[in-house]
């Protein structure tokens, strides 16, 4: 009996116990939960290491069953997600035990981990410590991700980039078309008095926003570097399938209505404008101007002439009117305004990591009560009021280092990599009006990307 045993592998056992767990088992979080594990397990022996980019094509898809919840254990509710973030917590660990060798070179991971480690040991006094459990394993993954892709791609650069933009094509299919769906439909959300945003299979418009920005500077990326490698740069009049995939992303971020990500990509443009489009952007900005300067003129000529308002289009109002009702400038200022009284009570540690949220539902006032959302919209407050001063430090060393590091590969190497610098700006600056650390399928691409990119433009390893 034994030696038939030892011709079953761990994953087939493992495979056998869930199936047969599924057939006797009657609830159905449970049996989703060990299906997902043998989808996870077949595909890991297919792939191999290659397994985590299908885990991240398939996140943004699943994220539309984010409030489908499997299970709960204490106060910690388990949807599809959580249990995703779990899996992949633990499938990283081992897989930077079997590539310890490599994990040394990876960079960032010292400030990463003192950061994660800062916001652990805000559990012994946090607020509320389920909440401090998940976000802080969310961190984590975060860094993981940053780290395989570094891995994998130093171990196989060229095998690895054409899976990987591959995987990013596959995660992008149905967001992005739902998305479409949406707008044609007008099935899309209406929040701030602006109706039918699209946003994809994701929890909320700017979330597919950022996605879709990130998209773009993968593709602008790509666009650079096959241009460097043949000597010259885009050619704006004769390559027509990266514009035309361009101009589809930028439609996209349009119609999520979500201005933020209007702003990172015209940030993203001035970047990369300013070390090789100088002449196009000088046209692009006076462009700008001028629409600004004849527009209102314009349209009253329009309204008292002919009764027609351009701003009666959404997208054309939302980009040149503000009112109190739809003005998140003036919410956010004045949620700044409330908490900080709170933070200046725990401003060296803070509350605990991930327990912004709790904190001002049990301490908001009257005026706030109708608020559709509890979150900071800002993650330097949000980071600031959870983990105080010191974690606030530890987490922009983060985005000091990466930025150190890539400026000066930047400036000895002809600005090949400054669609990456461009990327952490635009991140740095869409922190500031968003939570992207609980934007989770959108920053897990984010710092898998960036991994990739680190990678990529190495210091060490270039030679002049």
């Amino acid at each position: 009996m034994t030696n038939h045993l030892n011709k079953f592998s761990f994953s087939a056992l493992m495979v056998i116990f869930l199936s047969f767990f599924i057939i006797i088992n009657p609830n159905i979080g449970f049996d989703i939960l060990a299906f997902l594990l043998i989808l996870f397990i077949i595909l890991q022996k297919l792939f191999g290491e290659y397994f985590i980019l299908i885990l991240l094509a398939m996140r943004p898809t699943l994220d539309y069953w984010r409030d489908f919840n499997l299970f709960s254990v204490g106060l910690i509710d388990f949807n599809i997600n959580a249990s995703l973030s779990v899996f992949l917590l633990g499938w990283s660990i081992i897989f930077f035990i079997k590539n310890y060798e490599y994990f040394r070179r990876v960079p960032l991971k010292i400030s990463w981990l003192l950061f994660i480690l800062w916001c652990t040991i805000s559990l012994t006094y946090t607020y509320h410590a389920s909440s401090t459990i998940i976000e802080t394993m969310k961190l984590a993954n975060l860094f993981a991700l940053f780290g395989i892709t570094y891995i994998l791609a130093e171990k196989d650069r060229l095998g690895f980039k054409a899976k990987f933009l591959k995987a990013g094509v596959a995660a992008a299919i149905a967001p992005l078309l739902l998305g479409l769906y949406q707008f044609i439909s007008k099935t899309g959300m209406d929040i701030d008095e602006v109706s039918n945003r699209i946003y994809g299979t994701l929890a909320h418009p700017n979330v597919l926003a950022t996605f879709a920005l990130l998209l773009l500077m993968v593709l602008a990326n790509e666009i650079i570097a096959k241009q460097k490698n043949k000597g010259s740069l885009l050619n704006l009049k004769t390559d027509t399938l990266p514009k035309l995939l361009g101009l589809f992303l930028l439609i996209i971020i349009a119609l999520t209505y979500t201005r933020i990500a209007w702003i990172g990509a015209a940030i993203l443009f001035i970047i990369i404008g300013i070390i090789y489009y100088k002449k196009t952007l000088i046209y692009s900005i006076a462009g700008l101007i001028l629409f600004f300067i004849l527009f209102y003129p314009i349209n009253n000529f329009l309204i008292s002439s002919y009764n027609i308002n351009l701003q009666a289009s959404g997208l054309i109002s939302r980009l040149t009117t503000r009112n109190q009702d739809s003005d998140s400038v003036r919410w956010r200022t004045n949620l700044v305004t409330k908490v900080l009284p709170l933070f200046k009570k725990e401003y060296i540690k803070g509350y605990g990591y991930g327990t912004f949220a709790r904190v001002w539902d049990d301490n908001k006032d009257l005026t706030n009560l109708w608020d559709n959302t509890s979150e900071a919209h800002n993650d330097y407050i949000k980071v600031a009021f959870e983990s105080g001063v010191v974690g606030l430090f530890l987490f922009l060393v983060i985005f000091a280092t990466l930025l150190y590091r890539q400026i000066t590969f930047a400036i000895k190497n002809n600005w090949k990599n400054i669609v990456f610098i461009a990327s952490i700006f635009v991140y740095l600056i869409l922190s500031f009006s968003d939570n992207m650390l609980h934007h989770t399928p959108t920053i897990w691409w984010f710092w898998a990307v960036w991994g990739w990119w680190a990678n990529e433009y190495r210091i060490e390893k270039n030679k002049e």
